[in-house]
């Protein structure tokens, strides 16, 4: 009994296989440890909008590099992208840019348009939002009714920019509108830009 108890209680050599298993085991968490460590440190950069991004405008100047996880970057613009693009939809300030959004510049068949706004702008109307524009035609000489009802003369328009001004007589917010528009929009709008009436900008729903 007591050499049994002796034996056990004897200190492992280094011949002891029990030893050389712990020692292996260790190495091998060192080692997972160390590799999870190096792939949490590594990281890829893709580009970000600056600001909002809207189909028609060249990348160049609107982005910004940013650091992301190697696992998700292959979905986002590189860092080594061609910068004279555009994007095919609107990418909000500090988004990434999708890699698939991204398109050249001649592939995107949008006229940009100046429309003065002729009522107060709603603030839901900023870059990036879309709206319907109605001409609100003015009222006849004599009649308190216009000639013809307002009606819509572009639906579903993508909004560039905005011009915003302060009316000193009612306080409103008045401005412009800097509108995306297909060549198939442009004849209604102009037509309603030089006719006697007020356009408003609406924005969708």
């Amino acid at each position: 009994m007591g050499t049994e108890f002796a034996r056990r209680m004897r200190r492992p050599s280094w011949r002891d296989p029990r030893l050389g298993v712990g020692m292996v085991l260790v190495a091998a968490s060192v080692a997972l440890g160390t590799h999870v460590v190096s792939d949490a440190s590594r990281t890829e950069q893709v580009w970000a909008a600056r600001e909002v991004l809207t189909p028609g405008e060249a990348l160049a100047g609107a982005v910004v590099l940013v650091e992301v996880n190697p696992e998700v970057a292959p979905l986002y613009l590189p860092a080594g992208a061609d910068l004279e693009a555009t994007v095919d939809r609107v990418v909000g300030a500090g988004e990434l840019v999708p890699a698939d959004a991204v398109v050249a510049l001649d592939a995107v068949d949008l006229r940009s348009v100046v429309v003065p706004a002729g009522s107060r702008l709603p603030a839901a109307v900023g870059a990036g939002t879309r709206v319907d524009v109605w001409f609100n035609p003015r009222a006849t000489p004599g009649s308190a009714v216009p000639a013809s009802p307002a009606h819509v003369v572009a639906e579903d328009v993508l909004v560039e920019d905005v011009t915003v001004e302060d009316s000193m007589f009612a306080g409103a917010e008045f401005g412009s509108v800097q509108l995306l528009l297909t060549a198939d929009l442009l004849p209604a709008v102009l037509a309603a830009m030089g006719s006697d009436g007020s356009l408003v900008v609406v924005p969708r729903a």
